[in-house]
């Protein structure tokens, strides 16, 4: 019986190991049939991703000033790496994430890469138009090769690394090792590239404070007239104060502010740079 088993046991590990891979091949080509042709998702673009469908409005002029305050500080380095979170949910932090990202991503000589770190509700691939495949999660719990996650998208120097199948651990798995790896691997392997991370609100996902420890900038956002300012003194208090980089107020009507001009702001289009 003893010889039998020792026999056995190696057949026994092979045909798991078979098994493991064929899952892991078969994940990967049916993630890569969708990085294939991100042009075909181009009509399920959400209407909040304005930076793509409204490049010449008044919103998307807003995102292209945040992003030239970011990636050209009054002092020191540009942050490289920046999550975007908020104190509670509902704030407009993967709207600000998704339409930032872009707008870096159609600058000069930038690229970036978007990461939806909120695996409980991820939502940056309905933003894209995308169907929800595999992603993060799937990187972290079973090791699915980081390259055939990521997705293509209709702004040519823009990927995402969509979230994945919801897992019942997120909390571990973002705050783990191997996702620390993770950011540090992205950082140092992509010099020229951009990350900007969607992350969900600390005080509901503790693993968003791991996260931060990785990373170069913390934007937060804030909804007008809608968060509480001792939760917002709070969320700031809770990272390392030398990387929170600024705050976008959201849902702020600007143009209403006719004392400054802005209710014609619409006039303002035709002198836009069409090329950029």
């Amino acid at each position: 019986m003893t010889a039998f088993a020792k026999k056995n046991k190696p057949a026994v590990a092979l045909t798991s190991i078979d098994k493991t891979r064929k899952k892991r091949m078969a994940t990967q080509n049916k993630v890569s049939k969708t990085t294939a042709s991100p042009a075909k998702y181009k009509n399920r673009i959400e209407k909040n991703l304005v930076a793509v469908l409204r490049p010449f409005s008044f919103e998307t002029e807003m995102f292209k000033s945040l992003r030239g305050k970011i990636l050209h500080p009054l002092s020191g380095n540009p942050p490289k790496s920046i999550l975007v979170t908020s104190a509670v949910p509902g704030e407009g932090k993967s709207f600000v994430a998704a339409n930032l990202a872009v707008t870096i991503a159609r600058y000069i000589q930038e690229y970036v890469l978007l990461m939806d770190c909120d695996l409980r509700k991820p939502c940056i691939h309905t933003r894209f138009g995308l169907p929800n495949v595999y992603g993060l999660s799937e990187h972290l719990t079973h090791d699915t090769d980081l390259a055939a996650l990521l997705l293509r998208t209709m702004v040519k120097k823009l990927t995402i690394l969509p979230s994945g199948r919801p897992p019942h651990n997120p909390s571990e798995l973002l705050s783990s090792s191997k996702m620390n790896g993770l950011l540090l691997g992205l950082k140092e392997g992509n010099a020229d590239r951009y990350i900007i991370i969607d992350a969900p609100p600390p005080a509901l996902a503790p693993e968003t404070l791991a996260i931060s420890k990785n990373v170069d900038g913390i934007l937060i956002v804030i909804r007008h007239n809608n968060t509480p300012q001792t939760l917002v003194t709070e969320l700031i208090n809770s990272f390392e104060k030398e990387k929170v980089i600024g705050a976008v107020l959201n849902r702020f009507d600007l143009r209403s502010s006719h004392s400054y001009g802005y209710g014609k702001y619409k006039q303002y289009k035709k002198y836009y740079n069409h090329a950029e």
